[in-house]
Protein backbone atom coordinates (compact mmCIF):
# COMPACT_ATOMS: atom_id res chain seq x y z
CA UNK A 1 0.00 0.00 0.00
CA UNK A 2 1.47 3.52 -0.62
CA UNK A 3 2.30 6.04 1.24
CA UNK A 4 -1.26 8.39 0.10
CA UNK A 5 -3.40 5.46 -0.02
CA UNK A 6 -1.97 4.40 3.64
CA UNK A 7 -2.73 8.16 5.10
CA UNK A 8 -6.09 8.49 3.44
CA UNK A 9 -7.13 5.09 4.83
CA UNK A 10 -6.03 6.14 8.48
CA UNK A 11 -7.55 8.91 8.15
CA UNK A 12 -10.92 7.90 6.59
CA UNK A 13 -11.51 4.91 8.72
CA UNK A 14 -12.54 5.93 11.84
CA UNK A 15 -15.05 9.02 10.41
CA UNK A 16 -16.47 6.35 8.01
CA UNK A 17 -16.83 3.61 11.07
CA UNK A 18 -18.48 6.37 13.26
CA UNK A 19 -20.69 7.45 10.86
CA UNK A 20 -21.84 3.71 10.03
CA UNK A 21 -22.39 3.19 13.92
CA UNK A 22 -24.08 5.69 14.12
CA UNK A 23 -26.26 5.42 11.45
CA UNK A 24 -25.50 9.01 10.22
CA UNK A 25 -24.27 7.43 6.90
CA UNK A 26 -27.86 6.16 6.18
CA UNK A 27 -29.22 9.09 7.84
CA UNK A 28 -27.16 12.18 6.92
CA UNK A 29 -26.77 15.17 9.79
CA UNK A 30 -28.83 18.08 8.03
CA UNK A 31 -32.43 19.32 6.85
CA UNK A 32 -33.06 20.12 3.62
CA UNK A 33 -35.43 22.25 2.28
CA UNK A 34 -37.19 22.75 -1.67
CA UNK A 35 -35.82 25.45 -3.54
CA UNK A 36 -38.25 28.45 -3.75
CA UNK A 37 -40.61 28.87 -6.09
CA UNK A 38 -39.49 31.98 -7.16
CA UNK A 39 -36.11 31.35 -7.70
CA UNK A 40 -34.41 31.51 -11.24
CA UNK A 41 -31.92 28.51 -11.34
CA UNK A 42 -29.47 29.24 -14.70
CA UNK A 43 -26.42 26.60 -14.67
CA UNK A 44 -23.26 26.58 -16.27
CA UNK A 45 -23.02 29.78 -17.20
CA UNK A 46 -20.00 30.61 -18.96
CA UNK A 47 -17.54 33.36 -17.59
CA UNK A 48 -14.48 34.46 -19.85
CA UNK A 49 -11.57 35.19 -18.38
CA UNK A 50 -8.34 36.85 -19.98
CA UNK A 51 -6.57 33.93 -20.62
CA UNK A 52 -9.27 32.48 -23.15
CA UNK A 53 -11.32 29.99 -21.32
CA UNK A 54 -14.26 30.34 -19.84
CA UNK A 55 -15.22 29.63 -15.94
CA UNK A 56 -18.45 28.72 -14.92
CA UNK A 57 -21.36 29.27 -12.82
CA UNK A 58 -24.61 28.35 -11.71
CA UNK A 59 -26.42 31.89 -10.87
CA UNK A 60 -29.63 32.09 -8.89
CA UNK A 61 -31.87 34.73 -9.08
CA UNK A 62 -35.63 36.30 -8.20
CA UNK A 63 -38.29 34.78 -11.56
CA UNK A 64 -40.30 38.03 -9.95
CA UNK A 65 -37.21 40.38 -10.60
CA UNK A 66 -35.91 39.03 -13.68
CA UNK A 67 -39.25 39.40 -15.47
CA UNK A 68 -39.21 43.14 -14.18
CA UNK A 69 -35.76 43.56 -15.21
CA UNK A 70 -34.69 44.77 -11.85
CA UNK A 71 -31.43 44.73 -11.28
CA UNK A 72 -30.19 43.32 -7.89
CA UNK A 73 -26.62 42.83 -5.89
CA UNK A 74 -24.66 39.40 -6.05
CA UNK A 75 -23.59 37.28 -3.31
CA UNK A 76 -21.16 35.25 -4.69
CA UNK A 77 -18.40 32.30 -3.69
CA UNK A 78 -15.74 30.20 -5.75
CA UNK A 79 -14.46 27.11 -4.92
CA UNK A 80 -12.73 23.53 -6.61
CA UNK A 81 -15.80 21.48 -5.49
CA UNK A 82 -18.47 21.71 -8.94
CA UNK A 83 -21.04 23.57 -8.04
CA UNK A 84 -23.46 20.70 -9.77
CA UNK A 85 -22.72 18.38 -6.25
CA UNK A 86 -25.96 19.43 -5.18
CA UNK A 87 -29.33 17.42 -4.18
CA UNK A 88 -31.49 19.69 -6.96
CA UNK A 89 -28.92 18.66 -9.34
CA UNK A 90 -28.39 14.86 -8.51
CA UNK A 91 -24.81 15.56 -8.33
CA UNK A 92 -24.72 14.42 -4.24
CA UNK A 93 -25.13 10.71 -2.87
CA UNK A 94 -28.77 9.46 -3.41
CA UNK A 95 -29.54 12.99 -4.49
CA UNK A 96 -29.59 13.93 -1.00
CA UNK A 97 -26.99 16.47 1.26
CA UNK A 98 -23.32 16.65 0.02
CA UNK A 99 -21.62 13.73 1.25
CA UNK A 100 -19.79 15.00 3.76
CA UNK A 101 -22.87 15.39 6.42
CA UNK A 102 -22.75 11.57 6.06
CA UNK A 103 -19.53 11.45 7.48
CA UNK A 104 -18.64 14.35 9.61
CA UNK A 105 -20.45 14.55 12.82
CA UNK A 106 -22.49 18.12 13.78
CA UNK A 107 -23.76 19.48 16.46
CA UNK A 108 -27.50 19.91 15.89
CA UNK A 109 -28.95 19.65 11.88
CA UNK A 110 -27.99 22.16 9.78
CA UNK A 111 -31.01 23.34 7.59
CA UNK A 112 -30.47 25.02 3.77
CA UNK A 113 -31.74 24.28 0.00
CA UNK A 114 -31.62 21.66 -2.01
CA UNK A 115 -29.87 24.41 -4.42
CA UNK A 116 -27.11 24.41 -2.00
CA UNK A 117 -23.75 23.28 -2.88
CA UNK A 118 -20.62 22.32 -0.15
CA UNK A 119 -20.58 25.16 2.39
CA UNK A 120 -21.89 27.92 0.45
CA UNK A 121 -24.48 30.40 0.62
CA UNK A 122 -27.97 29.07 0.49
CA UNK A 123 -30.45 30.62 -2.61
CA UNK A 124 -32.96 30.01 -0.58
CA UNK A 125 -31.92 32.60 2.08
CA UNK A 126 -30.38 35.35 -0.59
CA UNK A 127 -32.77 35.57 -3.51
CA UNK A 128 -36.10 36.09 -1.14
CA UNK A 129 -33.44 38.80 0.74
CA UNK A 130 -33.13 40.72 -2.31
CA UNK A 131 -29.93 39.27 -4.15
CA UNK A 132 -28.84 36.73 -6.62
CA UNK A 133 -26.51 34.13 -6.21
CA UNK A 134 -23.51 33.07 -8.06
CA UNK A 135 -21.63 30.09 -7.04
CA UNK A 136 -18.11 29.58 -9.24
CA UNK A 137 -16.36 26.66 -10.07
CA UNK A 138 -12.48 27.53 -10.00
CA UNK A 139 -10.04 27.12 -12.91
CA UNK A 140 -9.45 23.84 -13.59
CA UNK A 141 -12.80 22.47 -11.70
CA UNK A 142 -15.80 21.02 -12.81
CA UNK A 143 -16.04 22.15 -15.95
CA UNK A 144 -14.29 25.74 -15.62
CA UNK A 145 -11.35 25.80 -17.95
CA UNK A 146 -7.62 26.67 -17.17
CA UNK A 147 -5.32 24.83 -14.76
CA UNK A 148 -6.12 23.54 -11.21
CA UNK A 149 -4.33 24.53 -8.36
CA UNK A 150 -5.08 25.04 -4.30
CA UNK A 151 -4.59 28.49 -2.50
CA UNK A 152 -3.20 30.37 -5.55
CA UNK A 153 -2.56 33.64 -6.81
CA UNK A 154 -4.02 32.46 -10.46
CA UNK A 155 -7.02 31.72 -8.65
CA UNK A 156 -7.46 35.27 -7.14
CA UNK A 157 -6.37 36.78 -10.57
CA UNK A 158 -9.70 34.73 -11.94
CA UNK A 159 -11.79 35.04 -9.21
CA UNK A 160 -11.12 38.33 -9.55
CA UNK A 161 -12.32 38.89 -13.50
CA UNK A 162 -15.37 36.63 -12.99
CA UNK A 163 -16.39 39.07 -10.36
CA UNK A 164 -15.89 42.05 -12.83
CA UNK A 165 -17.71 40.34 -15.40
CA UNK A 166 -20.58 39.70 -13.16
CA UNK A 167 -20.69 43.23 -12.03
CA UNK A 168 -21.63 44.17 -15.76
CA UNK A 169 -24.29 41.66 -16.02
CA UNK A 170 -27.76 43.72 -16.67
CA UNK A 171 -29.44 41.71 -14.14
CA UNK A 172 -26.78 42.77 -10.87
CA UNK A 173 -26.47 46.61 -9.60
CA UNK A 174 -22.47 45.93 -9.92
CA UNK A 175 -22.40 45.27 -6.42
CA UNK A 176 -21.13 42.02 -4.95
CA UNK A 177 -20.09 40.82 -1.88
CA UNK A 178 -18.56 37.34 -1.04
CA UNK A 179 -19.20 34.82 1.41
CA UNK A 180 -18.79 31.12 2.02
CA UNK A 181 -16.96 28.93 4.49
CA UNK A 182 -13.47 27.07 4.72
CA UNK A 183 -11.65 27.20 1.36
CA UNK A 184 -14.87 29.48 -0.01
CA UNK A 185 -13.76 31.76 2.92
CA UNK A 186 -10.10 31.58 1.70
CA UNK A 187 -10.77 32.48 -1.82
CA UNK A 188 -12.05 35.41 -0.64
CA UNK A 189 -8.98 36.90 0.96
CA UNK A 190 -6.83 35.97 -2.03
CA UNK A 191 -9.26 37.68 -4.08
CA UNK A 192 -9.90 40.53 -1.92
CA UNK A 193 -6.02 41.01 -2.27
CA UNK A 194 -5.81 39.94 -5.74
CA UNK A 195 -1.73 40.21 -6.65
CA UNK A 196 -1.93 40.28 -10.14
CA UNK A 197 -3.99 43.50 -10.27
CA UNK A 198 -2.91 45.18 -6.99
CA UNK A 199 -6.05 45.15 -5.21
CA UNK A 200 -9.12 44.00 -5.05
CA UNK A 201 -12.06 44.46 -7.95
CA UNK A 202 -13.99 47.87 -8.11
CA UNK A 203 -17.05 45.84 -7.85
CA UNK A 204 -16.14 44.26 -4.69
CA UNK A 205 -17.97 45.67 -1.70
CA UNK A 206 -17.42 43.70 1.08
CA UNK A 207 -16.91 40.04 2.05
CA UNK A 208 -17.66 37.75 4.92
CA UNK A 209 -15.08 34.78 5.06
CA UNK A 210 -16.57 32.36 7.52
CA UNK A 211 -13.67 30.16 9.19
CA UNK A 212 -10.71 29.85 6.60
CA UNK A 213 -7.17 29.63 7.20
CA UNK A 214 -4.68 32.30 5.64
CA UNK A 215 -1.15 30.44 5.18
CA UNK A 216 -1.35 26.56 4.57
CA UNK A 217 2.18 25.88 5.45
CA UNK A 218 1.65 27.59 9.08
CA UNK A 219 -2.23 26.52 9.63
CA UNK A 220 -2.59 22.80 8.60
CA UNK A 221 0.49 21.46 6.37
CA UNK A 222 2.89 22.04 8.96
CA UNK A 223 2.18 23.64 12.41
CA UNK A 224 4.91 23.90 14.73
CA UNK A 225 6.94 22.24 12.19
CA UNK A 226 5.02 18.67 12.52
CA UNK A 227 3.92 17.89 8.76
CA UNK A 228 0.37 17.05 8.67
CA UNK A 229 -0.71 13.70 7.27
CA UNK A 230 -4.22 12.73 7.71
CA UNK A 231 -5.87 16.60 6.59
CA UNK A 232 -4.33 16.67 3.10
CA UNK A 233 -5.14 12.90 2.17
CA UNK A 234 -8.69 13.20 3.32
CA UNK A 235 -9.54 16.36 1.76
CA UNK A 236 -7.59 15.55 -1.68
CA UNK A 237 -9.07 12.07 -1.90
CA UNK A 238 -12.78 12.85 -0.71
CA UNK A 239 -13.14 16.38 -2.10
CA UNK A 240 -10.24 17.97 -4.53
CA UNK A 241 -9.30 15.25 -6.80
CA UNK A 242 -12.70 14.04 -7.96
CA UNK A 243 -13.33 17.38 -8.94
CA UNK A 244 -10.44 18.11 -11.30
CA UNK A 245 -11.44 19.12 -14.79
CA UNK A 246 -8.84 16.90 -16.32
CA UNK A 247 -6.22 14.27 -14.80
CA UNK A 248 -4.30 14.43 -11.70
CA UNK A 249 -1.00 14.80 -13.91
CA UNK A 250 -2.85 18.12 -14.90
CA UNK A 251 -2.52 19.02 -11.35
CA UNK A 252 0.99 18.33 -10.68
CA UNK A 253 1.75 20.30 -14.08
CA UNK A 254 0.19 23.33 -12.47
CA UNK A 255 1.85 22.79 -8.57
CA UNK A 256 4.37 20.94 -9.31
CA UNK A 257 3.23 17.71 -6.80
CA UNK A 258 0.04 16.67 -5.49
CA UNK A 259 -1.16 18.38 -1.55
CA UNK A 260 -0.66 14.94 0.13
CA UNK A 261 3.39 15.58 -0.88
CA UNK A 262 3.75 19.27 -0.68
CA UNK A 263 5.19 19.21 2.59
CA UNK A 264 7.98 16.52 1.00
CA UNK A 265 8.62 19.00 -1.82
CA UNK A 266 8.86 21.88 0.70
CA UNK A 267 9.65 21.15 3.50
CA UNK A 268 10.46 24.57 4.59
CA UNK A 269 8.88 27.61 4.65
CA UNK A 270 9.82 28.78 1.00
CA UNK A 271 8.23 30.95 -2.14
CA UNK A 272 5.77 28.10 -2.40
CA UNK A 273 4.24 28.45 0.64
CA UNK A 274 5.03 32.31 1.09
CA UNK A 275 2.90 32.51 -2.04
CA UNK A 276 0.23 30.51 -0.91
CA UNK A 277 -0.26 32.49 2.16
CA UNK A 278 -3.15 35.30 2.02
CA UNK A 279 -1.83 38.92 2.07
CA UNK A 280 -4.01 40.24 4.94
CA UNK A 281 -2.21 43.74 5.05
CA UNK A 282 -3.27 44.33 1.65
CA UNK A 283 -7.26 43.86 2.13
CA UNK A 284 -9.23 46.96 2.97
CA UNK A 285 -12.56 45.83 1.71
CA UNK A 286 -15.41 45.82 4.73
CA UNK A 287 -15.33 42.49 6.17
CA UNK A 288 -16.87 40.39 8.78
CA UNK A 289 -14.80 37.54 9.59
CA UNK A 290 -15.83 34.00 11.35
CA UNK A 291 -13.02 33.12 13.99
CA UNK A 292 -14.27 29.49 15.62
CA UNK A 293 -12.96 28.38 18.31
CA UNK A 294 -13.44 24.73 17.75
CA UNK A 295 -11.29 24.67 14.81
CA UNK A 296 -7.81 24.53 16.15
CA UNK A 297 -6.84 21.71 13.91
CA UNK A 298 -7.38 23.87 10.67
CA UNK A 299 -9.16 27.44 10.93
CA UNK A 300 -9.19 28.63 13.93
CA UNK A 301 -5.37 30.83 13.75
CA UNK A 302 -5.77 32.17 10.18
CA UNK A 303 -9.40 33.51 10.73
CA UNK A 304 -8.13 35.40 13.98
CA UNK A 305 -4.79 36.46 11.56
CA UNK A 306 -7.07 37.68 8.94
CA UNK A 307 -9.18 40.06 11.71
CA UNK A 308 -6.10 41.36 12.97
CA UNK A 309 -3.96 42.08 10.17
CA UNK A 310 -6.50 43.36 7.43
CA UNK A 311 -6.35 46.53 6.87
CA UNK A 312 -10.00 46.85 6.12
CA UNK A 313 -11.64 50.47 7.96
CA UNK A 314 -14.84 48.30 8.94
CA UNK A 315 -14.05 45.32 9.80
CA UNK A 316 -15.95 42.78 12.68
CA UNK A 317 -15.08 39.46 14.39
CA UNK A 318 -17.75 36.47 15.13
CA UNK A 319 -16.40 33.89 17.36
CA UNK A 320 -18.35 30.65 18.47
CA UNK A 321 -17.41 27.34 19.68
CA UNK A 322 -19.87 24.91 18.49
CA UNK A 323 -20.19 23.52 14.50
CA UNK A 324 -18.86 25.46 11.76
CA UNK A 325 -21.74 24.27 9.69
CA UNK A 326 -24.20 24.65 12.80
CA UNK A 327 -23.12 28.21 13.03
CA UNK A 328 -23.23 29.36 9.77
CA UNK A 329 -26.61 28.17 8.76
CA UNK A 330 -28.02 29.20 11.58
CA UNK A 331 -30.94 31.88 11.43
CA UNK A 332 -28.93 34.53 13.99
CA UNK A 333 -25.94 34.43 11.64
CA UNK A 334 -27.63 34.36 8.56
CA UNK A 335 -29.48 37.40 9.71
CA UNK A 336 -26.42 38.93 10.56
CA UNK A 337 -24.87 38.72 7.43
CA UNK A 338 -27.72 39.56 5.72
CA UNK A 339 -27.93 42.73 7.88
CA UNK A 340 -24.01 43.40 6.87
CA UNK A 341 -24.04 42.30 3.04
CA UNK A 342 -27.24 45.01 3.37
CA UNK A 343 -25.39 47.72 4.50
CA UNK A 344 -22.50 47.28 2.05
CA UNK A 345 -24.35 45.98 -0.83
CA UNK A 346 -27.53 48.07 -0.68
CA UNK A 347 -26.50 50.97 1.34
CA UNK A 348 -29.30 50.07 4.13
CA UNK A 349 -27.67 52.02 7.21
CA UNK A 350 -31.05 51.96 8.95
CA UNK A 351 -30.25 48.80 10.24
CA UNK A 352 -27.46 50.22 12.86
CA UNK A 353 -25.02 47.60 11.80
CA UNK A 354 -21.78 49.91 11.43
CA UNK A 355 -22.99 50.79 15.23
CA UNK A 356 -21.93 46.84 15.75
CA UNK A 357 -19.28 46.52 18.13
CA UNK A 358 -15.79 45.03 15.88
CA UNK A 359 -16.03 42.15 18.32
CA UNK A 360 -18.97 39.27 18.94
CA UNK A 361 -17.40 37.13 21.66
CA UNK A 362 -18.91 33.65 23.33
CA UNK A 363 -17.38 32.67 26.27
CA UNK A 364 -18.28 28.80 27.39
CA UNK A 365 -17.81 26.99 30.30
CA UNK A 366 -17.67 23.44 28.76
CA UNK A 367 -19.10 22.14 25.52
CA UNK A 368 -22.66 23.00 25.59
CA UNK A 369 -23.13 25.90 28.32
CA UNK A 370 -22.24 29.09 26.98
CA UNK A 371 -21.25 30.86 29.90
CA UNK A 372 -21.94 34.43 28.33
CA UNK A 373 -21.99 36.02 24.27
CA UNK A 374 -20.72 39.82 24.82
CA UNK A 375 -19.22 42.33 22.38
CA UNK A 376 -15.48 43.75 23.00
CA UNK A 377 -14.16 46.50 20.67
CA UNK A 378 -10.68 44.47 19.68
CA UNK A 379 -9.07 41.56 19.69
CA UNK A 380 -6.88 40.10 21.49
CA UNK A 381 -8.81 42.17 24.13
CA UNK A 382 -6.41 45.03 25.28
CA UNK A 383 -7.53 44.77 28.99
CA UNK A 384 -5.80 41.44 28.91
CA UNK A 385 -3.56 40.29 31.85
CA UNK A 386 -0.80 37.85 30.76
CA UNK A 387 0.20 35.88 33.38
CA UNK A 388 2.64 32.94 33.94
CA UNK A 389 2.24 29.98 35.62
CA UNK A 390 5.66 27.95 36.14
CA UNK A 391 6.00 23.95 36.15
CA UNK A 392 7.03 22.48 39.39
CA UNK A 393 7.77 19.25 40.90
CA UNK A 394 4.95 18.41 41.74
CA UNK A 395 3.23 18.30 38.32
CA UNK A 396 1.64 21.32 39.27
CA UNK A 397 1.74 25.04 37.90
CA UNK A 398 2.35 28.08 40.20
CA UNK A 399 3.10 31.57 40.24
CA UNK A 400 6.93 31.23 41.75
CA UNK A 401 9.61 29.41 39.60
CA UNK A 402 11.30 26.70 41.33
CA UNK A 403 14.78 28.27 42.61
CA UNK A 404 16.65 24.86 41.73
CA UNK A 405 16.95 22.73 38.41
CA UNK A 406 14.61 20.19 37.75
CA UNK A 407 13.29 18.04 35.25
CA UNK A 408 10.79 15.61 34.91
CA UNK A 409 10.68 12.95 31.67
CA UNK A 410 8.29 10.34 29.85
CA UNK A 411 8.76 8.18 26.98
CA UNK A 412 8.49 9.55 23.47
CA UNK A 413 6.70 7.14 21.87
CA UNK A 414 3.49 6.58 24.62
CA UNK A 415 4.02 8.92 27.62
CA UNK A 416 3.13 12.44 28.73
CA UNK A 417 2.99 14.49 31.29
CA UNK A 418 0.70 16.83 33.27
CA UNK A 419 0.64 19.67 35.34
CA UNK A 420 -2.36 21.26 36.97
CA UNK A 421 -3.44 24.71 38.26
CA UNK A 422 -6.34 25.28 40.15
CA UNK A 423 -8.32 28.73 40.18
CA UNK A 424 -9.49 30.16 43.80
CA UNK A 425 -11.91 32.18 41.91
CA UNK A 426 -13.98 33.08 38.82
CA UNK A 427 -11.53 33.46 35.78
CA UNK A 428 -11.85 33.96 32.31
CA UNK A 429 -9.35 32.87 30.03
CA UNK A 430 -9.62 34.46 26.41
CA UNK A 431 -6.87 35.01 23.77
CA UNK A 432 -3.93 33.30 23.26
CA UNK A 433 -1.97 30.86 25.64
CA UNK A 434 1.92 30.22 25.40
CA UNK A 435 4.32 27.69 26.87
CA UNK A 436 7.68 28.15 27.08
CA UNK A 437 9.82 24.48 27.61
CA UNK A 438 13.59 23.63 28.13
CA UNK A 439 13.60 20.34 26.55
CA UNK A 440 16.26 17.58 26.15
CA UNK A 441 16.16 14.24 24.33
CA UNK A 442 17.94 10.97 25.54
CA UNK A 443 18.18 7.55 24.24
CA UNK A 444 16.26 5.42 26.38
CA UNK A 445 18.19 3.79 29.22
CA UNK A 446 21.22 5.39 28.36
CA UNK A 447 21.38 2.71 25.41
CA UNK A 448 21.02 3.47 21.64
CA UNK A 449 21.82 6.26 19.88
CA UNK A 450 20.44 9.71 20.96
CA UNK A 451 17.55 10.91 19.12
CA UNK A 452 18.53 14.45 17.75
CA UNK A 453 14.53 15.35 17.30
CA UNK A 454 11.44 16.22 19.15
CA UNK A 455 8.04 16.95 18.38
CA UNK A 456 5.63 17.74 20.69
CA UNK A 457 2.10 17.79 21.51
CA UNK A 458 0.68 20.39 24.08
CA UNK A 459 -2.42 21.42 25.52
CA UNK A 460 -4.41 22.97 28.08
CA UNK A 461 -7.31 21.24 29.35
CA UNK A 462 -10.58 21.85 31.96
CA UNK A 463 -10.91 19.66 35.22
CA UNK A 464 -14.10 20.54 36.90
CA UNK A 465 -13.77 20.51 41.20
CA UNK A 466 -14.00 16.64 40.91
CA UNK A 467 -10.66 17.03 38.44
CA UNK A 468 -13.08 15.23 35.54
CA UNK A 469 -12.10 16.65 32.24
CA UNK A 470 -14.56 18.92 30.64
CA UNK A 471 -15.39 18.39 26.94
CA UNK A 472 -15.61 20.66 24.35
CA UNK A 473 -16.58 20.91 20.73
CA UNK A 474 -13.62 20.75 18.34
CA UNK A 475 -12.80 20.23 14.41
CA UNK A 476 -14.56 18.00 12.29
CA UNK A 477 -17.13 16.63 14.19
CA UNK A 478 -14.85 16.36 17.75
CA UNK A 479 -17.16 16.55 20.77
CA UNK A 480 -14.26 15.60 23.17
CA UNK A 481 -12.11 18.32 22.41
CA UNK A 482 -9.65 19.95 24.98
CA UNK A 483 -9.92 24.25 25.56
CA UNK A 484 -6.58 24.68 23.23
CA UNK A 485 -4.08 22.86 21.98
CA UNK A 486 -0.43 22.99 20.12
CA UNK A 487 1.98 21.75 18.01
CA UNK A 488 5.97 21.99 18.07
CA UNK A 489 9.47 20.45 16.67
CA UNK A 490 12.61 20.70 18.17
CA UNK A 491 14.38 20.93 14.67
CA UNK A 492 12.15 24.01 14.05
CA UNK A 493 12.33 25.94 17.49
CA UNK A 494 13.96 29.38 15.82
CA UNK A 495 10.98 31.54 16.10
CA UNK A 496 10.08 33.97 13.25
CA UNK A 497 10.91 37.42 14.70
CA UNK A 498 8.60 39.60 11.98
CA UNK A 499 5.60 37.38 12.83
CA UNK A 500 6.04 36.23 16.40
CA UNK A 501 4.76 38.56 19.73
CA UNK A 502 5.07 37.92 23.45
CA UNK A 503 2.34 35.96 23.69
CA UNK A 504 2.12 33.91 19.78
CA UNK A 505 5.16 32.23 18.97
CA UNK A 506 5.24 31.57 15.38
CA UNK A 507 8.37 29.20 13.83
CA UNK A 508 10.76 30.75 10.99
CA UNK A 509 11.08 27.41 9.55
CA UNK A 510 13.47 28.65 7.23
CA UNK A 511 16.25 25.45 8.24
CA UNK A 512 16.88 22.54 10.30
CA UNK A 513 18.26 22.58 14.23
CA UNK A 514 18.93 18.92 14.82
CA UNK A 515 19.45 18.44 18.73
CA UNK A 516 23.44 17.64 19.76
CA UNK A 517 23.72 14.82 22.56
CA UNK A 518 23.25 16.09 25.80
CA UNK A 519 22.05 19.68 24.45
CA UNK A 520 18.79 21.51 26.35
CA UNK A 521 17.44 23.68 24.33
CA UNK A 522 14.53 26.42 24.41
CA UNK A 523 10.78 25.67 22.61
CA UNK A 524 8.36 28.44 22.76
CA UNK A 525 4.80 26.71 21.64
CA UNK A 526 1.72 28.96 20.68
CA UNK A 527 -1.43 27.12 21.42
CA UNK A 528 -4.61 28.82 19.80
CA UNK A 529 -6.99 30.93 20.12
CA UNK A 530 -9.30 30.05 22.82
CA UNK A 531 -12.16 31.43 24.98
CA UNK A 532 -13.08 29.70 28.48
CA UNK A 533 -15.13 30.25 31.66
CA UNK A 534 -13.24 28.32 34.63
CA UNK A 535 -14.89 29.14 38.25
CA UNK A 536 -13.46 28.73 41.33
CA UNK A 537 -12.34 25.50 42.43
CA UNK A 538 -12.06 24.15 38.85
CA UNK A 539 -9.02 23.90 37.13
CA UNK A 540 -6.38 24.20 34.05
CA UNK A 541 -4.65 21.03 33.40
CA UNK A 542 -1.32 21.25 31.44
CA UNK A 543 -0.73 18.57 29.30
CA UNK A 544 2.70 17.42 26.91
CA UNK A 545 3.42 14.61 24.94
CA UNK A 546 5.14 13.22 22.05
CA UNK A 547 1.95 11.82 20.73
CA UNK A 548 -1.69 12.76 20.30
CA UNK A 549 -3.37 13.78 23.58
CA UNK A 550 -6.91 13.60 22.31
CA UNK A 551 -7.62 12.18 18.83
CA UNK A 552 -9.26 14.24 16.10
CA UNK A 553 -9.66 12.64 13.18
CA UNK A 554 -9.05 13.18 10.22
CA UNK A 555 -5.59 14.94 11.38
CA UNK A 556 -2.45 13.04 12.85
CA UNK A 557 0.94 13.67 12.08
CA UNK A 558 4.48 12.86 11.43
CA UNK A 559 6.06 11.80 14.76
CA UNK A 560 7.78 9.11 13.32
CA UNK A 561 11.10 10.10 14.58
CA UNK A 562 9.97 10.31 18.54
CA UNK A 563 12.10 7.84 20.43
CA UNK A 564 13.78 7.62 23.36
CA UNK A 565 13.05 9.95 26.28
CA UNK A 566 11.65 13.47 26.69
CA UNK A 567 13.13 15.30 29.65
CA UNK A 568 11.26 18.87 30.20
CA UNK A 569 13.74 20.76 32.43
CA UNK A 570 12.23 23.52 34.44
CA UNK A 571 13.25 25.85 37.92
CA UNK A 572 15.99 28.66 38.33
CA UNK A 573 17.65 29.05 34.67
CA UNK A 574 15.11 26.83 33.13
CA UNK A 575 12.19 28.94 33.20
CA UNK A 576 9.97 26.71 31.68
CA UNK A 577 6.23 28.10 32.11
CA UNK A 578 2.84 28.79 30.59
CA UNK A 579 1.55 32.00 29.78
CA UNK A 580 -2.51 32.32 30.41
CA UNK A 581 -4.70 35.43 28.96
CA UNK A 582 -6.93 36.69 31.87
CA UNK A 583 -9.37 38.75 30.80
Amino acid sequence: MNKDLLNTVRALAPIVTHAIKSGQIFSPQCELTDADLDILCEYDVEIPVSEGFCLTANVYRSKQAAQQDEPVPVIMCAHPYNNHHTPALGGTPLKGPPQQYRLIGQVGKPKFSKLTSWESPDPNFWVPAGYAVVNLNLPGYANSGGHPSVFSEHQGKCYYEAIEWVAKQPWCTGKIGLNGVSFLAITQYHVAACQAYGGPPPSLCCISPWEGLTDPYRDIFARGGLTELGFPAFWWNTEVKQSINGTQKDFVASEGDIPTNFVDSHPFYDDFWKEKAAKLEEITVPMLVCGSFSDHELHTMGSFRAFMKARSPHKWLYTHRTGKWDAYYSPDVQELTRCFMDCFLKGDTTNEFLETPPVRLEVRSSRDQIHEVRYENEWPIARTQYQTLYLNQRQSLSHDNPTTPQELTYVAIKGRLTFVYTFAEATELIGYMKLRLWVEARSEENHGQTPDDMGLYVAVSKLDRNKMPVPFYGSVGNKQDLVTRGWGRASRRELDPAASTDWNPVPLADKEQKLEPGEIVLMEIALYPSSTFFDSGEALQLIVSGQEIIPSPPYFKDVSFNRGIHVIHFGDKYDSHLLIPKT
